[in-house]
Formats: C-alpha cells, sequence, structure tokens
C-alpha cells in the first residue's frame, strides 16, 4: 500500500510540473467591433510626430483590442497580465489545458509562450569607486565628461544644443532618487519629467526599485556639481518602470505596453538599456523574429527612434551576436568602446555582430564605462560598466542631432548618425561605423576625402602605406572635441569580406607613429575572391584581386587563408592585432544544445521515517555526483547524473543482543553505527526558473527518478569491562535478514547558481524486516554545485 502511495506522490509531481502555469501572448484574428479616436488618446505631441513622418494616425494598430475578445480569453486562464494593441493579443498566464481551451476560439489566430526574461545590460563592475562633487572639476563653468568629449559634445555646447524639443521615453528597472538627486534638479525645475509610469505595479510611482534607471538616465541628461555627464539637458522626458527581480515572463509583457505608452504620449526616442538574449533565446533567432524586436520596428514606423544597448556577452564564445531588440532592422543597436580619448578600441564585454539574419549590428558605438549618478546619494556620482551606459549616451546625443535637423524622420535620422560616426563609411561588428560626432550636425562635416593611404602592388603581396606620417593626421586641430587637446593613437581598422560581401575577419591595429616606412602587407593568395577595406584617420578604401589574377590564384592552387604581415625598415613579421572576429553561428547552435557536465558535492542527513527505537533521527551522509543534463530548450533540459555516497546509520545503546551475536560480551557500547556505501544512477529533469546568478547558472529545479546499489558494514567501538580497554571490532559485508542491496526511488534538488538543497524519497526499505534499520526514507541535504 505504502509503495503505491509512493508512486502516486512521482505521478502528482509529475503532473504538477506538466500543469504548472506559463505566460503566453494570445493573437488574435481581427478587431470587430472596435472603435478608436486618435485625437482624444493621443498627445498632441504624438500627433505631430505621426504628421510629420507620415504615419497613419487610423491604422488598425492603434485600435484597442475588440474587448468581448479580450474577455472570453481572460475568463480561460488562470491570469490576465494586460493587452497589446499593436500585436492585437492578450497575454495570459496559463497551464497547457487552458490554452487549448483558449485555441478552440474561434477570433483566436494562435498563441505564443513567452520565455523572456529581461536583463539589464550592465556588466559587473572591474572597480567601482563613488566620485564625489570635488572629482568632478572645479566651481564655475560647466565642462563636459570625457564620455561627451568623445562624441564632440562641445559642437553641441557652442551651438547651444541641449535636445530641447524632443521627448524620451527610459524603459528600465526603477528611478531611485530621481526625483531628489542634484543630477536631475535641472529636470525638476524645469518640469521635463512629464509622466511616470510603473507597469509591475501599475501606478505612476517609479522613484524606487532598481537604480538601473537612474544611472542610465544619467547618461542622458545628468549634471553634477559642474560636469555635464548627459546631452540631452533640456529634453522631455517619460519614465517607465518595466523590470523586475523575481516575474521573468511579464517583463515582456511590460515592455510592449511601455512602447505603446510611450507612442501614446509623444516620444520621439526611447531608449532601452534591456536585454533579451543567451539566457532565453539562441544565436539563430537574433533576428528580429521576437516580439519585442517587432514592437521597436512598429515604433519606427510610427516615428520614434528607438535606441538599444548591444549587450554585454562580448566575451562569451557560446554567444557571438547581440541581443533582441537591438536585432531589430530598424534599431539603432549601441556597442561599446573603452573609455579613452587616446585610443580606439571595443571594450572586451561589448556583444559582436551581426544580426543573426547577417545584418550590420552593432550600428553605432559609445564609452562602455561611463560617470553615472549614484543612486544611493543625492548629489555623488560613480562609475559603471556596460553597453547600458553606450546607449543612453547615444541617445542623449540623437536628441540634440534632431534638434539640429528637426525635419528629418526617425529612419532618416537613424541614417544620419551612422553617417555621423567617425569610421563611417568603414563598419565592422565590433563598432559599426564607430563614435556618433556633433561636428556632423552642427558643422555639415563629412569623412575625411583626402587619400590618408594607398595600396600599392609588391608582386606577390598588396601593401598599405601612409601617405604622410601619423603627426600629420593628428594634429591639435584633429583633437576630439575642444575641450581637451588629444592626440589619438594612430589605429588602422581593416576587415576582409567574402565575395558574398560578409565580414569573415576584422581587425584593428594601434602603432606609435604609423608613418611611411611602416606599412601592412596582404598576401595575394589570402585575396582570392575577397575584398579588402582599411580605414585610417578618417578615410576609407577597398581593394580586390583582378579577375585574372583571381584566375592566376585558382590555376596554381596558391589559394591560402587569410592573413597580413607589418613591413618595416628591419624586415618583415607577423603583427599584432587587437580585435579579430570570425562569426560561426552554426558552432553557437550547437554548443549551445550540448551536454552539460558538473559536479555535485552534497553533505546532508538521513532522517529516518517512521522512528525506530534502533536508530538515532538523524545520521550523516556525504556524496560526490556527476551530472549531465541536454538541454530541450532554455526552460526545459534531461539529464542523468552518476555518484558515490557514504552514509553512516547512528544505531541507539538497545541492540545489545545483536551485538552478542556478533560475538561481543556485556559491551557498553561507544559507538555504534551502521556504515553504508552506495553507487547511484539518476535520470532527471531540470527546470530553469531564474537564469543568471555569481556563475550564470541560475536557479534550477531537479526532478528524477535514481537507483543504487550498497554494501554495508557493522561498526562496533567500545570499552571491554575486564580491562577498561578500548576496541574497535570491524564486521564487514554483514549477513543481516532483509538487507536489500538495491533500492530506488524519487529525487530533486533546488540549486540557485552553485549552492541549494536535495531531497530523495525511497520506495524500498534499506533494511526489512531486520530491527537494526526500520524504514529510513528521506535522504536531505546541502548541495554545492561546480
Amino acid at each position: 500500500m505504502k509503495k503505491i502511495l509512493s508512486l502516486l506522490f512521482l505521478t502528482a509531481m509529475t503532473l504538477n510540473l506538466m500543469a504548472q502555469t506559463s505566460c503566453y501572448w494570445v493573437l488574435l484574428t481581427d478587431k470587430q467591433g472596435s472603435t478608436f479616436d486618435p485625437y482624444s488618446y493621443f498627445d498632441a505631441k504624438a500627433i505631430e510626430r505621426y504628421n510629420q513622418c507620415g504615419a497613419d494616425l487610423y491604422d488598425i494598430s492603434n485600435y484597442p483590442v475588440t474587448p468581448a475578445y479580450s474577455h472570453k480569453v481572460e475568463s480561460l486562464a488562470t491570469e490576465s497580465l494586460g493587452e497589446s494593441r499593436w500585436l492585437n493579443a492578450v497575454a495570459v498566464m496559463a497551464t497547457p489545458d487552458q490554452i487549448l481551451a483558449i485555441e478552440e476560439l474561434p477570433f483566436v489566430s494562435h498563441t505564443r509562450l513567452i520565455g523572456g526574461e529581461w536583463h539589464v545590460a550592465q556588466q559587473q563592475p572591474r572597480q567601482q569607486e563613488s566620485v564625489g562633487n570635488s572629482a568632478l572639476g572645479s566651481d564655475g563653468e560647466i565642462v563636459l565628461a570625457d564620455q561627451l568629449v568623445r562624441m564632440g559634445g562641445n559642437y553641441f555646447r557652442k551651438k547651444g544644443i541641449n535636445g530641447k524639443g524632443m521627448r524620451i521615453a527610459v524603459l528600465d528597472s526603477g528611478f531611485p532618487h530621481v526625483n531628489t538627486h542634484s543630477a536631475f534638479k535641472h529636470l525638476r525645475d524645469n518640469h521635463l519629467i512629464l509622466k511616470t509610469w510603473n507597469f509591475p505595479l501599475k501606478k505612476e510611482d517609479v522613484y524606487g526599485w532598481g537604480s538601473h534607471g537612474t544611472m542610465t538616465l544619467s547618461c542622458i541628461t545628468g549634471i553634477i556639481g559642474n560636469k555635464q555627464i548627459g546631452f540631452a539637458t533640456a529634453s522631455e522626458f517619460l519614465l517607465a518602470r518595466t523590470e523586475i527581480d523575481t516575474e521573468p515572463f511579464k517583463e515582456e509583457v511590460w515592455w510592449m505596453q511601455a512602447m505603446e505608452w510611450a507612442d501614446k504620449n509623444g516620444a520621439n526616442l526611447i531608449s532601452s538599456s534591456l536585454g533579451y538574449g543567451k539566457e532565453r533565446h539562441y544565436t539563430y533567432e537574433m533576428d528580429g523574429r521576437s516580439y519585442v524586436a517587432k514592437a521597436a520596428n512598429m515604433a519606427a514606423r510610427k516615428g520614434i527612434l528607438v535606441c538599444n544597448s548591444a549587450g554585454n556577452e562580448g566575451d562569451d564564445k557560446r554567444w557571438k551576436t547581440i541581443i533582441t531588440p537591438a536585432d531589430a532592422d530598424s534599431v539603432i543597436c549601441v556597442g561599446g568602446i573603452e573609455d579613452n580619448l587616446g585610443s580606439y578600441r571595443h571594450i572586451s564585454f561589448s556583444s559582436y555582430g551581426p544580426s543573426a539574419d547577417g545584418r550590420l549590428k552593432p550600428n553605432v558605438c559609445a564609452f562602455g564605462h561611463a560617470i553615472v549618478a549614484k543612486h544611493t546619494s543625492d548629489n555623488e556620482s560613480t562609475e559603471a560598466y556596460g553597453t547600458s551606459f553606450s546607449c543612453p549616451l547615444t541617445t542623449g546625443f540623437a536628441a540634440c542631432a534632431w534638434q539640429c535637423r528637426p525635419g528629418l524622420t526617425a529612419m532618416q535620422m537613424k541614417a544620419e548618425i551612422e553617417k555621423s560616426a567617425d569610421l563611417y563609411p568603414y563598419y565592422d561588428y565590433a563598432l559599426g561605423y564607430g563614435v556618433p560626432q556633433a561636428s556632423y550636425f552642427t558643422e555639415n562635416k563629412t569623412e575625411n576625402k583626402q587619400a590618408t593611404f594607398r595600396f600599392v602592388d609588391k608582386d606577390w603581396y598588396i601593401e598599405v602605406e601612409p601617405t604622410a606620417p601619423s603627426r600629420e593626421f593628428f594634429t591639435s586641430d584633429q583633437k576630439i572635441g575642444e575641450e581637451k587637446s588629444v592626440s589619438m593613437q594612430p589605429t588602422v581598422f581593416f576587415k576582409v569580406q567574402n565575395k558574398k560581401g560578409e565580414i569573415e575577419k576584422f581587425y584593428s591595429l594601434e602603432f606609435n607613429n604609423f608613418n611611411p616606412d611602416e606599412a601592412i602587407a596582404f598576401p595575394k593568395a589570402s585575396l582570392y575572391k575577397r575584398t579588402v577595406t582599411v580605414h585610417y584617420a578618417g578615410y576609407t578604401e577597398s581593394f580586390t584581386l583582378s579577375d585574372q589574377e583571381n584566375k592566376n590564384l585558382l590555376e596554381t592552387g596558391n589559394i591560402r587563408e587569410f592573413e597580413y604581415y607589418v613591413v618595416d625598415t628591419a624586415g618583415l613579421f607577423q603583427g599584432n592585432y587587437d580585435v579579430t572576429m570570425e562569426r560561426r553561428p552554426e558552432d553557437n547552435k550547437v554548443n549551445e544544445k550540448a551536454w552539460k557536465f558538473g559536479v555535485d558535492l552534497t553533505y546532508g542527513s538521513i532522517l529516518n521515517l517512521p522512528y525506530s527505537d534502533h536508530l538515532k533521527k538523524w545520521n550523516s551522509t556525504f556524496a560526490i555526483d556527476i551530472r549531465g543534463a541536454k538541454p530541450i530548450n532554455k526552460w526545459y533540459s534531461l539529464g542523468f547524473g552518476l555518484g558515490i555516497e557514504l552514509l553512516e546509520y547512528n544505531c541507539t545503546d538497545s541492540l545489545n543482543s545483536l551485538d552478542a551475536s556478533l560475538g561481543v560480551a556485556n559491551p557498553v557500547a561507544k559507538k555504534k553505527a551502521l556504515e553504508q556505501t552506495q553507487v547511484n544512477a539518476e535520470f532527471f529533469q531540470r527546470i530553469r526558473i531564474i537564469p543568471g546568478g555569481p556563475l550564470g547558472k541560475g536557479f534550477n529545479w531537479d526532478l528524477g527518478l535514481f537507483a543504487n546499489y550498497s554494501a554495508f558494514r557493522y561498526n562496533l567501538s567500545y570499552n571491554n569491562q575486564a580491562n577498561c580497554k578500548e576496541m574497535n571490532i570491524d564486521y564487514r559485508n554483514v549477513s543481516l535478514d532483509g538487507l536489500r542491496r538495491f533500492n530506488c526511488g524519487i529525487s530533486t534538488r533546488l540549486v540557485f547558481d552553485f549552492i541549494g538543497i536535495s531531497a530523495r524519497y525511497h520506495l524500498l526499505d534499506h533494511i526489512s524486516p531486520n530491527p537494526l534499520l526500520k524504514k529510513p526514507v528521506v535522504d536531505l541535504g546541502v548541495t554545492i554545485r561546480f
């Protein structure tokens, strides 16, 4: 009977797992009966934007979801999370059975599981220190932080360009101290925060919770002491809280709703330093297919310019692309560079492009290490790492650029920002077109037409020679902005593309002094049907072998992988490079679904139920397991484990009769224990509850079946009453009636990142009917996972 109950317990656990609720979009077929008046729904600023870009105010996407449809769907679901006009969809929490019933409704097109957990695109700091006002400059005139100087910010300041007339929506996890911090005093004094909305809590208060929003907002508009750290100090703002820490699926719904809220309330720009990537998606899905990417593209069609962080997966070999919605075609995807005015280097963690379908990403870049407002204080700053901060720096820049050219549409402005970047028309998958420059909008400065290098045919290789010493291209009038006289370290960028135009590799080389006595050499054998594009000091040029030279290489078989060398007066040697990238998305797809193995160490106790008179209730155990899991998707894996356990059942002093039967007369036992060595095999299913954690393993629940084989020994330590000497007797492989060598049962573990708890329920008795152990049925332990 008890075994039957145990099997029923296992069945119930499995059914519970299968019946758990998930988050779904329910897509509807039409909006029959829905009515809409744009002039009562939209803010006047939104109507102005629609008219400017030629978007249709009466587009069906603006109509609300048909109430009768949404009410019927909600009545069949466990919980309703909200609606999306743009998707014509209702978001619900529902079981699989409920979803099947919902899909039968005649007005339901289809359903889509929402597998999303948003993460801020903030990198853990290498070193983060508080920066007081005194560290930001002396009293007096406002000066620009280096993060603005790098983008030529003084050209904006000289023209009085500060984002006036632009309305920016910021989507983030919270904005603590924005209503009190000195960095935002100008916003409060001038009533520039127009609206706020906390989507998780459905109220206006956003001035708390996650500090990330405070930091990103400061990179758009902040002024601390006499240091300006954001461009758009006169723009209007809409602040939306869309992210929390404990609801992994609902955040995508809130983000979508915030986009529509921003549209309704007249936003010109949206800044999103949030990401949706490796925790729930595969690299091949980063092609604009996600609903958030589709929403970002729809916002662009309605005249809104969306800026999104590229992500911080640049040093993760398993994820060689950007995150969504930065993968959307109409989004400005922003990568990161090091915070250095004297060099031009991709910051290591900034995600690489392209998108999964081969489009250029990131589009531009900015400092990935920035000064930000400190959320725990009302007048201080700190430092933070991540493309979370290069994105809002670019958003503030875009607001000022749009103020310079107010007649442009969002897509025209996106193109102009790309053209303003200091590498344009060169681009690669680390830096995009480079760092946007204010002089393009204030001085109409374009790329350098003067050749700074030339391609020279050297018979068996092609040489790239500078046409003049570096100093002629990096003099004082070439400095970044006007606030600091900085000589940029001479850097040569080049990439190689195949005949389809795909970038195979790209590089950046730094020189102490790039001069005519130095050159970069490309062997012709490595240029077969390839194009090399070089950028140096504002000038870009490409080289391709002639058809005849390609034919000669093919006939001779002299074709090699791409390579380069650096030539100087001392001879020929292989050069070093700072960045090289070869994208192989097919490898990512395989690696992400490959078996993943780890080691679990478990230490715990045996809880003996029902309690035996012959046992102490708690007994010790130690186990080591090697466990492997193969992902079926980002939420669910199947796995197996092999391990060995050492257990010790501590006995009471009531076993004298048993002691006597083993040849011990009248003992006074110091220790009585049954020691067990056990080999385990386990098959389990793993549910990912929350991604992330210090080691990136997340919060997982394992539920499985186990079987084991055991060997026993009975160990006595006692005092001999005759001579009072301590003696030990070790009875190995004792034969006791009812001893079970084999056992099986249910196992479960809850592990957050590297530490958790485990439990096992034994379906068979260890020893029966022997009185030594009656029915030890529950194992409890603490697990450390490597």
